[in-house]
């Protein structure tokens, strides 16, 4: 056995610290050493769970890393076991498969069947693209038959698309890999893991009860029933039957004794499809479960023990004899010969007779622990009752109602309506215990019609005897509580009657007896099955615990969600579990690990049931209505549905903006907490929150839970790594479209578009905007240090945040130009108007007008040209080189100017067109050209008579993209927000001195004249400070200013972008 991979354990009550790695396959021993080192006895199972995944690279599987967290030990194990045996090619092939894009192996379960389906799939482990593919198909793989000069004139790239669209084949790390058109054949998926590869075993906790001051628990000291075989002295068969027979007789005579009694009738509950005889034996001898020699030895493992005495039953012993018998023709009628007489003819017939052998009781045996064999206890639970009352109905051959019956008898089977009525109000168990007995008269007592005397009907105290028996044996047979039932009477009910009717009296109590639990497990079976399969279809439910506890779980993006409520229906706990590979049932049987709850499921909670108990949980955990938003001008609001940091309470509510600074400080103070030596509090502080807010004019919320400590940041940053990581996440990708289908992936795919493209960057925008306004309210506070210009500028940036955000509620996302301070300055205003006189006069000299001139950036007007861009040689532009438009728009992507760099510019002579610059780029490209020729993907932007175009080079011809120069207005006008909000903290922070402007002009260096009109204001007010007497210089002409402006913008640093981690 070699280590294939590993896996990492780890104890939910050490969390922080580094686990246990262990190497599979392994061997249980080894599971125990590992289990011990983490602390994980018999004692904690439920704090197990796997952290962590390794394989050496060399024997690497690309198995999604959820998928094996997901997962248990015995799984792994045999998954180990079974792709150890794959040689070097089938392990490229099964990885190759597990990176296919909607890769079939979606679970545990399917890859452990990959072995016995490696014709599955054709694998080309030395093909990673098309060209390859093509080259494969055409030189190699012999399928192609044409002249050898004809193939150096094929695009290989081109055919090797054509060839992987036509079979729907994918390109992988591993290789190329496309279907065979083999089924796939089903071995383990959905099985039980093999005995063999089960090693997960739970070691003995280090600490015994007696070294823990713990009591042992008392067990009640109850003498196992002896077994006492009858010894028989017959010399043969014959004899051996007789004497056997006779001991059955005097057991039937001495049976009706109470203690007895009931003895037997525990046996045949036990023994319910035995005859009527051996039922009888093994209860006169003490058995309790009994079985043959060899059944003990070949089945179960186990040995009779030296010096045991059978307990002796009867066994089918027939022979077959030669008779003399009537020939009879097809409708059975004799054939008779030529004179009238029957013909007759020699047949073997089977004469029925028995023998006596020897069984043994389980006590007379030791070896192997035997294998769980017993029925299915009735707890006595709600889950437990609903099934076994309808199993009984179905089984009944009468309907059951429930009404109030006078004189305090619990039911009744009725004779001429044939109906069974149970008095209501009732215990569960009593209940169930009156069904049993009236059914019994219902099978056993009827009427029949054509009997007017009843002649063949018993007396009425036989048919309580045996009806009070089916009920006792069908109880015991279930595990229901049995110790008021007695019978005393029988003893004088059996006084008198003769054996053959006493015989034949419980021959029908045991065939009753069989037939309802045969019945009734046949229909709990069935009911079971439903239940399960109804469980699995659904996305919801919710398990009643026996504790009063219940755990509500439904499915989620990530798999599912869950939270457990108390018996007054008041949110307890909760979390997520990324297990979207699991059952409904099975994850909420891990939901209750991770809890650590250990009460039995009473209850499963579905439909009506389910809506029931949510309305009352809803209503149990109610939280006060939300700030009602007055009207459409207002920031969104963030509610805190529930949290179990003790920074926030439940119900509270506060401004987006707000919101969004208290969560990134309680991530930040969370993470940081943590990872201190000697922290013992939370790993995180789970907090559940709703956004409301009216977007495009429609009043709207998002719901979701932040975990403060892992890092997401603020509140805006965590919705938007979320959504984030979902989208590009194949796990989940696969889980959709194999539970829910493409069309759900879909509105998958445009839900979170929606959330990433429009609702953070609206998001962003009121916090941006809330910012704006705050820096204003603050200086307008301070307002003894700030001149009557900035006071009126401040004010004219409070009013515009209020005339903004009732516009970004309605879904205007270009807001208008917020306020600039140059506004309110005087000098700065006559300093605008000769710039704006000057702008006229040059427009004019152009022939043109200012609007023309600012359009053409204040040139006059210049030769076309054209701009030649190609793709930035990065990993991320992979999937967009050389691909034709058609194919691009195809897998949803666009020719995107942030993908391009511009490579070559240069005037366009007049009547060139898009096919001479491509023959020209090709065949006779400039020497001062420095791109790739001109090929398909690369863009080529047209300037002509001021308008701009872009032409995407396509496989034939050129596609105008007009996407390549538009710009995202989101984008734009958060970037414009945002470099407002810079600007404000600029002028509050970073206004330079009038004489640092002054040593800077000396320097040479261009100055500010924003920065210069806001220095000469802060001289004049600065106390006994002289004015400059600096001469003014000569101002420079507007083309020189705009000149120099547009080095200066070069130089500043641009304005930060948000990162790629903000999420909503």
């Amino acid at each position: 056995m070699s280590e294939l991979f590993s896996i990492q354990l780890q104890n939910r009550q050490q969390q922080g610290g580094d686990g246990v790695w262990l190497d599979l396959p392994t061997t249980t021993e080894r599971v125990q050493a590992a289990l011990r080192q983490i602390g994980i006895s018999s004692d904690n199972p439920q704090d197990l769970f796997i952290s962590g995944y390794f394989a050496e690279e060399e024997k690497r599987f690309a198995i999604p890393y959820n998928m094996v967290l997901a997962s248990n030990v015995d799984e792994l194990n045999f998954l180990a076991s079974r792709l150890e045996a794959l040689s070097t090619g089938e392990r490229a092939e099964l990885n190759a498969a597990l990176q296919a894009p909607q890769s079939e192996l979606f679970s545990i379960g399917r890859i452990t069947d990959f072995p016995e389906n490696v014709d599955y799939y054709v694998h080309l482990p030395d093909v990673h693209g098309p060209a390859q593919l093509g080259d494969y198909y055409l030189n190699r793989s012999g399928m192609v038959d044409m002249p050898e000069e004809w193939k150096g004139g094929i695009d290989t790239a081109q055919f090797g698309r054509y060839v992987a669209q036509q079979e729907q084949g994918v390109f992988t790390e591993y290789g190329y890999l496309v279907k065979s058109g083999d089924a796939w054949q089903k071995v383990h998926e959905g099985q039980p893991v093999p005995e063999e590869y089960r090693v997960l075993s739970f070691p003995v906790p280090e600490v015994m009860r007696d070294a823990a001051n713990i009591p042992p628990p008392v067990q009640p000291e109850t003498e196992p029933q002896k077994v006492i075989p009858i010894i028989l002295n017959g010399k043969d068969s014959t004899e051996l039957m007789k004497e056997i027979t006779d001991r059955l007789e005097t057991g039937i005579q001495e049976l009706f004794d109470s203690d007895r009694y009931k003895a037997y009738l525990t046996t045949m509950a036990k023994f319910h499809n035995y005859s009527f005889n051996n039922t009888l034996l093994i209860a006169m001898q003490g058995g309790q479960l009994v079985a043959g020699f060899n059944k003990w030895k070949d089945t179960f493992h186990r040995t009779v023990k030296k010096g045991e005495k059978g307990i002796k039953i009867l066994a089918p012993a027939p022979y077959k004899v030669k008779q003399k018998m009537e020939k009879l023709d097809e409708q059975g009628k004799p054939i008779l010969d030529k004179d009238g007489k029957p013909l007759t003819e020699e047949k073997t017939v089977q004469i029925p007779a028995f023998k006596v052998v020897s069984v043994f009781d389980v006590s007379q045996t030791e070896g192997e622990p035997l294998p769980s064999i017993a029925v299915n206890e009735l707890s006595g639970s709600v889950q437990d009752y609903q099934d076994f009352f309808k199993a009984l109905e179905q089984s009944s051959p009468v309907p059951i109602g429930f009404e109030g019956i006078e004189g305090g008898a619990h039911g009744y089977f009725h004779l001429l309506e044939n109906r069974i009525a149970i008095q209501e109000g009732m215990s569960q168990l009593q209940t169930i215990k009156t069904a049993i007995h009236e059914i019994a008269h219902a099978k056993l007592h009827a009427i029949d019609p054509n009997d007017p005397e009843q002649t063949s009907r018993p007396d009425s105290r036989t048919r309580e005897v045996q009806a009070e028996s089916v009920a006792y044996a069908v109880c015991q047979h279930y595990g229901l509580d049995t110790s008021e039932y007695s019978f005393g009477y029988v003893a004088g009910w059996s006084s008198g009657r003769e054996l053959a009717e006493l015989k034949a009296s419980l021959e029908i109590i045991r065939s009753a007896a069989h037939e309802m639990i045969s019945a009734l497990d046949e229909h709990l079976a069935e009911l079971r099955q439903q239940r399960e399969a109804d469980l699995s279809a659904v996305q919801e439910a919710a398990f009643v615990l026996d504790n009063g506890s219940t755990l509500f779980i439904q499915t989620c993006d990530s798999g599912y969600d869950y939270t457990l409520y108390d018996a007054d229906n008041k949110a307890l706990d909760g979390g997520q579990l990324d297990a979207p590979g699991l059952t409904l049932p099975d994850a909420g049987q891990e939901a209750l690990n991770l809890l650590g709850q250990t009460a039995a499921v009473s209850e499963v909670l579905l439909g009506d049931k389910l809506t029931a108990f949510r309305e009352a949980a809803e209503k149990a955990n109610e939280i006060p209505a939300p700030v009602k938003i007055p009207d459409p001008a207002a920031e969104p609001t963030v509610t805190i549905l529930w949290s179990e940091s003790d920074k926030l309470q439940d119900g509270e509510t506060m401004p987006l903006s707000v919101a969004n600074r208290v969560f990134e400080e309680l991530d930040t103070a969370q993470h940081t907490e943590r990872e201190k030596d000697g922290y013992t509090g939370g790993w995180y502080d789970k907090t559940a929150f709703r956004i409301d807010f009216t977007l495009n004019g429609q009043p709207d919320n998002y719901e979701g839970r932040q975990d403060f400590g892992d890092g997401d940041g603020s509140l805006i940053q965590h919705i938007q790594s979320y959504h984030e990581y979902y989208a590009k996440d194949e796990n989940w990708k696969n889980f959709v479209l194999h539970n829910k289908g493409p069309e759900a992936w879909e509105q998958d795919k445009a839900e979170r578009e929606m959330v990433l493209t429009e609702f953070i960057p609206y998001l962003k925008q009121h916090c941006n905007l809330s910012a704006m306004e705050q820096t204003a309210a603050t200086a307008l506070q301070e307002g003894q240090n700030i001149s009557p210009e900035q006071a009126a500028y401040y004010n004219a940036v409070v009013a515009y945040v209020q005339d903004c955000r009732p516009l970004l509620n309605q879904g205007q996302y270009d807001l208008p130009e917020p306020p600039k301070l140059a506004d309110f300055d005087q000098t700065l205003q006559d300093y605008k108007a000769q710039v704006q006189a000057e702008i006229a006069q040059e427009a004019a000299d152009a022939g043109m007008t200012v609007e023309e001139y600012a359009a053409a950036g204040f040139e006059a007007p210049q030769q076309d040209s054209f701009s030649i861009y190609q793709l930035r040689n990065e990993d991320s532009t992979r999937d967009y080189r050389f691909e034709p438009y058609d194919r691009l728009q195809a897998a949803g992507l666009s020719v995107d100017k942030a993908n391009y760099t511009e490579v070559y510019a240069a005037p366009l002579a007049a009547g060139t067109t898009l096919e001479d610059l491509y023959r020209t780029f090709n065949v006779d490209h400039p020497a001062d050209f420095k791109g790739h020729s001109l090929s398909v993907s690369d863009v080529v932007v047209l300037h002509q008579n001021g308008q701009d175009t872009a032409h995407y080079c396509d496989s034939v011809g050129f596609q105008q993209v007009p996407e390549f120069l538009r710009e995202n207005p989101l984008r734009t006008a958060e970037l414009s927000t945002e470099q407002n909000e810079n600007m404000i903290d600029g002028v509050l922070n970073n206004t330079p001195s009038l004489g640092e402007l002054e040593a800077k002009a000396k320097a040479g260096e261009q100055i500010s004249l924003t920065d210069l009109a806001a220095a000469v204001k802060a001289e004049e007010k600065a106390p006994k400070a002289k004015k400059s007497h600096t001469a003014k210089p000569k101002k420079p002409s507007i083309r020189a200013q705009l000149d120099a402006a547009k080095k200066e913008q070069s130089k500043q640093t641009p304005p930060r972008e948000k990162t790629k981690e903000l999420e909503v």
